[in-house]
């Protein structure tokens, strides 16, 4: 497999957008509403305020499963 980085910032930007798209999917109009602006900052909050050891142990899941994706494709 590649060594790629996944910085903590990368992995915070990766697991904010999964949050930003849930909810963009799940608006009922194009404009976001007071209440998906506040749901959004509450998940930005809290993938702010990870620790060093929870990023880490993110980083080490996505990258056994991108080396499991990677076996089974070989």
């Amino acid at each position: 497999m590649t060594d790629i980085i996944f910085s903590d910032d990368l992995i915070k930007e990766f697991i904010y957008s999964v949050y930003r798209k849930e909810v963009l999917l799940n608006l009922k109009g194009v404009v976001l509403t007071e209440d998906d602006r506040k749901k959004l900052h509450e998940k930005r909050d809290f993938v702010n305020s990870l620790s060093e050891d929870e990023l880490n142990d993110i980083r080490t899941w996505i990258v056994d499963r991108l080396k499991l994706l990677e076996k089974q494709h070989q």
